[in-house]
């Protein structure tokens, strides 16, 4: 089907492959899409109107392939491990910030008064687990002012155990070897993640 756009063919493609991209990684509403694509697209002269345009059959395919998927899905486990970890005092984000470095820079403000850790991963970890890289995740124990590294480590790597032991519970298979240092990785993993109702 051929849209009429201002856009150059390559342009043309190029929001399609995006849009798609965010229609997989399934965490944003249809208008939300076309913003960023006019953002990616803005010296292209990409319009609210067309890239909705664009969206729309991108959306719509999605939801009919969402009707053949399993009742639940490795995304619905995810779900489930982060809430569960939600119950243990450790803040689990899910598509949080862009990056890594503003997921470490904002993760305290989902902070409750009891929450010791956390767990996230960024849009661009999403958008890798979407293309089937799986799924890394970021994580920590919120530090007090006067704590010393050594004891930082000892807690984070307990919120390190904490998340695998809840993916496993989930029916993830986790790879880590156990380092504060390293990010957890879940893999294999299929991403189906439902669009926003």
């Amino acid at each position: 089907m051929t849209q009429e756009t201002a856009l150059t063919p390559d342009a043309l493609r190029e929001a399609q492959d995006l849009a798609r991209e965010l229609v997989r990684c399934g965490f944003q509403e249809p208008d939300e899409i076309a913003e960023s694509l006019v953002e990616v697209l803005d010296d292209q002269g990409l319009t609210q109107e067309e890239a909705e345009r664009i969206v729309a059959p991108l959306w719509n395919e999605r939801l009919a392939e969402q009707a053949g998927w399993p009742e639940v899905t490795d995304v619905d486990r995810l779900a489930d491990a982060f809430d569960a970890l939600e119950d243990q005092g450790i803040v689990a984000a899910m598509d949080f910030t862009c990056c890594a470095g503003c997921g470490y820079a904002e993760i305290g403000g989902e902070a409750e008064e009891d929450s010791y850790g956390f767990v996230f991963f960024h849009q661009q970890d999403t958008e890798a687990a979407a293309a089937g890289r799986g799924l890394m995740l970021r994580y920590g124990a919120f530090r007090s002012d006067d704590e010393s590294a050594e004891v930082s480590a000892r807690r984070t790597t307990g919120v390190g155990r904490s998340v695998v032991a809840a993916l496993e519970a989930a029916g993830l298979a986790a790879e880590w070897d156990g380092s504060p240092g390293t990010a957890i990785r879940v893999a294999p993993m299929e991403w189906l993640n439902r669009l926003p109702e």
